[in-house]
Formats: structure tokens, sequence, C-alpha cells
């Protein structure tokens, strides 16, 4: 309800003064009734918190002793409830052939308008699940955070690349189009792995026992960064004339 500059700064550390040592009323009526009102929600918050404890709990077992959740888990900024969003949209990897359809489902597709040199502008499709749009926004913000992953270093080698530099605010503007590119990459590894697992689980036989779930490694994702990339998917044979001497 601030406009501007009113209440000012000294105003509002004032007012949290007051509220922490007064409800605002001297009337007993209205004071009791404040009071009782005030124990109520506070009852209710607490049992709330209980309750988001236990569910979260919960999730997190779920995904822990799921396959999909193995792996998505062991990506440094998803967490068990992250994982959980995840599993739930993308629901079976079979739907999805393509990085580029998980992607745009995510609402992680960007979009480019360009008129030869005057007009250049790249923003995100308005397709996709909002849900997941708004988890992958959280999720590279933590991966940005979290400065020793492969991410983080992808971010601050894209901004002076790709950001406009402001001398009057010293500082980068544009990092949106950054945002989007770390979150491209993270999708097109989520589905990479996840897509993975689900092919080995499609050619195994009924009754053998499943391998273990391929996961993230920060190694090998350095290596790739260096220049050691190697596919998940091996390229099948390819036909050759072979000249047989008789």
């Amino acid at each position: 309800m601030r406009k501007k500059n009113f209440p000012s700064e000294a105003q509002l550390v004032q007012l949290q003064q007051l509220a922490a040592s007064s409800i605002g009323t001297k009337e007993p009526g209205r004071l009791r009734g404040l009071t009782l009102e005030q124990s109520l929600l506070i009852k209710e918050l607490r049992l709330i918190q209980e309750h988001l404890e236990r569910l979260e709990n919960e999730i997190g077992l779920l995904v822990e002793q799921s396959r999909e959740g193995q792996i998505l888990t062991s990506i440094p900024p998803i967490g068990p409830i992250f994982a959980a969003t995840i599993i739930a949209t993308v629901g079976n990897m079979a739907n999805f052939s393509r990085p580029s359809q998980l992607k745009s489902y995510f609402g992680w597709a960007p979009k480019r308008e360009q008129t030869g040199v005057s007009f250049d502008r790249t923003r995100l499709d308005k397709g996709g699940s909002r849900e997941m749009k708004r988890a992958m926004f959280l999720i590279v913000l933590t991966a940005i955070r979290m400065k020793e992953t492969e991410w983080s270093k992808l971010y601050e080698r894209l901004v002076p690349r790709l950001c406009a530099y402001d001398e009057r605010t010293q500082s980068y503007r544009g990092k949106g189009k950054v945002i989007g590119h770390v979150a491209g990459r993270l999708i097109f590894l989520i589905y990479a792995l996840l897509k993975k697992d689900q092919e080995v689980l499609s050619h195994l036989a009924p009754g053998v026992e499943p391998p273990a779930p391929l996961l993230y490694d920060p190694e090998l994702h350095r290596q790739h960064r260096a220049g050691h990339y190697q596919p998940l998917k091996r390229r099948a044979a390819e036909n050759r004339i072979v000249q047989i001497s008789s």
C-alpha cells in the first residue's frame, strides 16, 4: 500500500516496532476478539506447516525410490520437490521423440522475431505448462547461485557475450536470454537421461532385473565442456563396401 516514499523508511520501522507490542486497538471487546482470532490463525498455520512437512517427506521418499527421481536429483540444482514436479508433468518419456518437444512442453521454446537488421527480438513462446515454466525458472536460478556447477560457469561465460553492458549502472542488461539458454541446456540434459533410461527399460525382456539408472556425472559434464563429447546414443554401424581380394 506504500505510495512512492510514503510512509517513509523510519515510519515503517516504527510501525514494525508497534506491531510487535500492540494489536492495534485498546477497546476490551475488540481486543479480546482479535486475540482469539490471532491464536486460532496461529494454530491453523502450525497445522498447515505440519502437513506440508509430512507431504514433503512423503514426496522425498517416493522420488528416492523411483528411477526417474534418482536421475533427476543427481543433477545438482534439482531437489525432490522439483523432481516430483518434472515427473508429474512429463509422465511417460515415450511421448517425446525430440528434446525440442520437451522444451516446448515445459514452456521454454524460444520464438525469434526478426526483420532485416533493424529489429531482432527473442522471447519465450506462450505455450507449454505454466507450472513447469515457473519451476524451470526457479531451477535455473538455483543452478546459477551454485558457484561450483557447470551451469553457473556457463551463465558467467554467456552474460558478457549475449547481454548489453550499461555504463550508467555498471551492469549487464538482458540477462533473461542467458537464463533461457541455461534452461534449454538443462532441459536437453533432462531429456537425454530420462529418454535413455526409458529406452533401456523398453528393451528389457520380461522378468529381467533392470540395470542401475544412468545418473548425471559432473566430471563427464566437464569433459564435454572441454571438447571431449561422447553422445549417450551409440551410432549405428554404417554400410560400407569392402573389397575382398581373391
